[in-house]
């Protein structure tokens, strides 16, 4: 029986599909007749229906958030195995060389891409390793980056000009990045396709002289520095600068306008070493190469000779360190950790037969330089951090001006680089090789006391007819005593040959393939 508590209750409560009942005034409790309980509403639609959950994706969804899973996977997969990023940095001292073998190497790709021959040692390599062939080679749109840009398309205008001339050296670090795309010939067609991007970066050698100088303090540098120039040939193209260095007094309160006299007169020294005695090993690299920053305050500092360590605060002396110090930190922070740490591949450039020729003294201060070069490929900047910057893995050093001597003379300049690079860095594994970046000669043979000699055939810049020149002997090891008696050869400049200026047919070289296929092999499977 139902209680009539029960029967007020549904009474009192409206059912959800009605409105409230009016209110009514109370009526005498009675004893009200048995009825049967109204229906339950029916439920809505909304009950019929299976829960929704916003966090729970229905069975489609799922299984589509798996293949995107998958798919992203298998990308990423296929990028580590397919795909490649390598920054190839090219560098020489003055002379060697770079920017022209830059552009010709740049345009040989190009010209190599388009389906023209132009670098048959990397070809016969993708072949011999059954990469089949390189499909394209494109030039990477510079973007927004803050590095300047080595613009071959000029250089190689410059080459192939009406009346043909050589692209100026290199002052400061240029870049661009070329993407290369080979054809493996692999059924499968995931993997058909190696793709490298090869970043080349061009920098002044002589800035890689300034090494050694970041573990020396500044009385340690002077003193070393010092002692070079009150030796021939410094001394002699140094008077000046030495001149004014006996006046300058180390205690004396700091006189910016002498120091800055003393900074012109050092760095005019250097440069007559370099220009005119041929020498090499000249410190700092960027008061002969300086890039952007020429005029900054921290680089007007010269090398003194001093009693007191630590100098006297506020001295000429205590100036001197401080720029020193500052200069140090310069380089390091914004050469050599911000690029040279990043380089995974390093050409150095060697102009050999210049410093032969420039004599006895120029050869040994180049052999130095390319031995304090060789030494500091391995540069470390002691990071200790889990993810620490890569170093430098493969190293081409690379004679320049083949084209200079005959055919069978040229193996005794990759035997004479070879003396000269030494010890490169610990685990560096590095390659010898002899180039010229444009092939401006012939080979020939003239005939000199009835006997024929071998001699290459050159247009000399500034010339109408072509001549030969017979380079004499060319040491396949570092020169015994008896070479210096007698200046031995002609090395002239030659007029670089007709090159087509929208660079199609690629640049004749020596060599360049040879240096590549070295660098690169571990990728062209």
């Amino acid at each position: 029986m139902t209680r009539p508590i029960d029967r007020l209750f549904r009474l009192a409560t409206p059912r959800a599909d009605q409105e409230p009942p009016a209110v009514q005034p109370p009526m005498p409790p009675r004893e009200p007749a048995p009825t049967a309980p109204p229906p339950p509403p029916a439920p809505s639609r909304a009950l019929l229906a299976p829960p929704q959950h916003a966090d729970r994706p229905r069975g489609g969804s799922l299984i589509s958030g798996l293949r995107h899973v998958v798919a992203g996977a298998a990308a990423q997969a296929e990028a580590r195995l397919n795909e490649s990023t390598i920054r190839l940095a090219v560098t020489g001292l003055t002379r060697a060389g770079k920017t022209v073998f830059l552009t010709s190497l740049i345009s040989n790709l190009l010209a190599m891409g388009a389906g023209r021959n132009t670098l048959p040692g990397l070809q016969a390599a993708l072949e011999h390793r059954g990469s089949g062939r390189l499909r394209s080679v494109r030039v990477v749109p510079a973007g927004a980056a803050t590095t300047p840009w080595f613009d071959h398309v000029a250089k190689l205008r410059d080459l192939a000009a009406e009346s043909p001339s050589w692209p100026p050296r290199t002052e400061d670090v240029a870049q661009i990045a070329l993407d290369l795309e080979i054809d493996r010939g692999a059924v499968w067609q995931r993997f058909r396709w190696r793709r490298i991007r090869l970043e080349l970066l061009d920098y002044p050698g002589e800035w890689l002289l300034d090494l050694p100088m970041l573990k020396q303090p500044f009385t340690a540098w002077s003193r070393a520095t010092l002692d070079l120039f009150s030796q021939p040939p410094r001394n002699a193209f140094g008077t000046p600068f030495l001149e004014f260095l006996r006046a300058v007094d180390p205690d004396a309160p700091a006189d910016d306008a002498l120091i800055r006299r003393g900074h012109e007169l050092y760095r005019a020294a250097l440069q007559a070493c370099r220009e005119k005695a041929g020498l090499r090993y000249l410190q700092p690299g960027r008061f002969v190469a300086p890039g952007a920053r020429a005029d900054a305050p921290y680089m007007w500092f010269f090398p003194l000779d001093q009693s007191r360590d630590p100098p006297l605060p506020g001295s000429n002396a205590a100036l001197l360190r401080d720029r020193y110090d500052a200069y140090r930190t310069e380089v390091r922070t914004q050469f050599f950790d911000r690029h040279f740490t990043q380089f995974d591949r390093q050409i150095v450039l060697v102009d050999v037969l210049g410093a032969l020729h420039a004599g006895r003294q120029a050869f040994e201060d180049t052999a130095r330089a390319i031995g304090e070069i060789a030494g500091g490929l391995a540069y470390d900047n002691g990071s200790r951090m889990p993810f620490r910057p890569r170093r430098i893995t493969r190293v081409a050093f690379a004679a320049t001006k083949a084209d200079h001597v005959p055919a069978l003379r040229r193996e005794n300049l990759v035997h004479l680089v070879r003396a000269l690079a030494g010890g490169v860095g610990a685990g560096v594994p590095a390659t010898t090789h002899a180039v010229a970046s444009v092939l401006a000669t012939n080979d020939g043979k003239i005939t000199v006391a009835g006997r024929p000699v071998e001699v290459v055939l050159g247009l000399p810049l500034g010339e109408t007819t072509q001549r030969p020149f017979y380079p004499g002997d060319v040491p396949s090891g570092l020169p015994p005593e008896s070479f210096w008696s007698d200046r031995y050869f002609e090395l002239p400049v030659f007029t670089p040959p007709r090159v087509d200026a929208s660079g199609v047919a690629g640049i004749p070289h020596l060599g360049l393939d040879a240096v590549l296929t070295a660098l690169l092999k571990d990728l062209l499977a």
